[in-house]
């Protein structure tokens, strides 16, 4: 994730065209402001990595700005005042489309699947020459040390190695696991992938026939199916919403606290309090505060 400063308001270190890169684990290399910026940062790029969508994060004690889309706003509450609006920009592997089999459909797959830029692996042991596969296995035996839990696998043999193309990926769980055959065909592969030892949850993963019914016909028409039922997947299930799991708020500043990497915390009537920061926690827990606070946040 690339987060960049694009505006500011007195008073804050971080100025334009400050930067930062914040890795998966939360490791950050730069500097786009400190104090209750960097965990809104941190916990606003983790969300935006799985999703895959830039934002607009804004820091600040004017209003917010919730009208916009594409636009996150949270209050400040660092003492040192300001507001700031920082930019961040996910960049993520290309999503993985392992087409087993030569056929003329994996042939058109392969080039769609270029164009909707996947990163494109074919396996076949007789495989020709596939312009758009960014690689090319001719050993069945290593198809699956290229497929994880975001792979997206689609055997197009149809008639060619059905069976050993059927069985390089039988028990693996991928996001999408597409088989391209009738239901008479798929019915006589399955049937024998269980006599190999392939299991009925192995069997019930494959989506057959492969593709989202478009009324298609030719080979083309089938290859646009398929690739259109991988769009689909892909896209689906990304949520915008930032999970409010392990997240307290700070009773003193309002400050948003992860509380799986809260270091100040304190304990009011059998419930843990968080802190952003030393101060806070030492002003609660001042007794004539700590009643104030207890009775206005409602926990006496």
């Amino acid at each position: 994730m690339l987060a960049t400063v694009v505006a500011y308001k007195s008073p804050q270190s971080a100025k334009p065209g400050s930067k930062a890169i914040i890795k998966a684990d939360g490791e950050m290399i730069g500097w786009i402001g400190g104090g209750c910026v960097q965990p809104i940062v941190l916990r606003e790029a983790k969300q935006a990595l799985q999703t895959g969508k830039p934002k607009l994060l804004t820091i600040s004690p004017d209003e917010p700005r919730d009208d916009w889309n594409g636009v996150k706003s949270y209050r400040m509450t660092c003492e040192g005042g300001g507001s700031l609006e920082i930019y961040l920009e996910p960049f993520l592997p290309k999503p993985q489309l392992l087409i087993v089999g030569r056929s003329p459909v994996a042939q058109t797959i392969s080039h769609l699947g270029r164009l909707l830029d996947f990163k494109v692996i074919v396996a076949d042991p007789e495989a020709p020459n596939f312009p758009d596969a960014d690689l090319v296995l001719t050993d069945l035996n290593t198809v699956r040390d290229h497929i994880n839990q975001d792979s997206f696998v689609v055997v197009a043999t149809m008639g060619n190695g059905d069976e050993e193309g059927l069985l390089s990926v039988a028990g693996t769980r991928p996001k999408y696991l597409g088989l391209v055959a009738s239901v008479k065909k798929s019915e006589a592969l399955f049937e024998y992938a269980r006599t190999t030892g392939a299991t009925d949850e192995d069997i019930a993963t494959f989506k057959c026939p492969a593709g989202i019914d478009l009324g298609g016909e030719t080979l083309a028409e089938i290859a646009l199916s398929v690739v259109a039922e991988l769009v689909r997947v892909r896209r689906a299930g990304v949520k915008e919403e930032v999970s409010t799991k392990n997240v307290a708020v700070d009773p003193i500043c309002g400050m948003t606290v992860d509380t799986e990497n809260a270091k100040y915390t304190s304990v009011a009537n059998d419930e843990t309090i968080y802190f952003c920061c030393l101060r806070c926690k030492e002003t609660f827990d001042r007794p004539q505060i700590t009643q104030i606070t207890q009775i206005n946040q409602g926990y006496a």
